[in-house]
């Protein structure tokens, strides 16, 4: 039988992922020459940040930052459609924002 997507525990996970998100929008947004746009849906990205100077933009999946239990970071890799899309894994880490 699959489990449901409605579990306790994902709905946590999804929350803490979602305000996280936001929350690394607001560290970027905080510079007057970046805009921050969060696309809407499920899709590679979570982020996308535009330097109004440069002209430059950076794609974002952000991940809120996990450890193991002896201290290390738990690394997480891009999906072939993110590395093909040029998309940085922003590990955030809402503690040490």
């Amino acid at each position: 039988m699959a489990q449901s997507s409605t579990t306790l525990r994902n709905r946590i996970t999804n929350a803490k992922g979602l305000s996280n998100e936001l929350l690394a929008a607001a560290q970027f947004a905080k510079d007057p020459n970046l805009i921050v746009f969060t696309p809407i849906g499920a899709g590679p990205v979570d982020i996308l940040v535009l330097n109004i100077k440069t002209g430059e933009y950076t794609a974002y999946d952000v991940k809120t930052q996990n450890y193991r239990k002896n201290g290390y970071k738990i690394a997480r890799a891009r999906t072939g459609e993110q590395k093909r899309l040029g998309v940085k894994i922003l590990n955030f880490d809402p503690e040490n924002k």
